[in-house]
């Protein structure tokens, strides 16, 4: 093999991993998309923001929201929002918790003392 074919060969090579990186990452562009739209689905609202670390699922007001930093890697984000997807259909599928009855029932009599 002479040094012409072997230059032909490294960018041919080059391409060729630069053509399955593209592939690799429009698969998890793909698998993002999915996820986000499994979020909307859920009613889990998904912010991309400016923030110190990579982000994660919160509780605002009884609302759950994933809010992930916005220069994350799409590897990252898929992480992310599988985490949050998986803790809030685990939260869905708890049984709530039976509220004491007596807590909120009043007697009817003023005096309060049981007969």
């Amino acid at each position: 093999m002479d040094v012409e074919e072997e230059e032909v060969k490294k960018p041919k090579k080059r391409e060729q991993r630069a053509k399955a990186e593209k592939e690799r990452v429009a698969g998890q562009e793909q698998v993002l998309a999915e996820l986000e739209q499994r979020c909307n689905e859920l009613g889990l609202r998904v912010i991309y923001d400016d923030l110190r670390s990579e982000g994660g699922l919160c509780r605002l007001r009884n609302q759950y929201l994933v809010i992930i930093n916005r220069r994350a890697s799409v590897s990252t984000r898929i992480r992310l929002l599988a985490q949050a997807l998986q803790r809030c259909e685990a939260v869905q599928a708890e049984p709530k918790p039976m509220r004491a009855t007596m807590s909120t029932s009043r007697p009817a009599s003023g005096s309060g003392a049981l007969p």
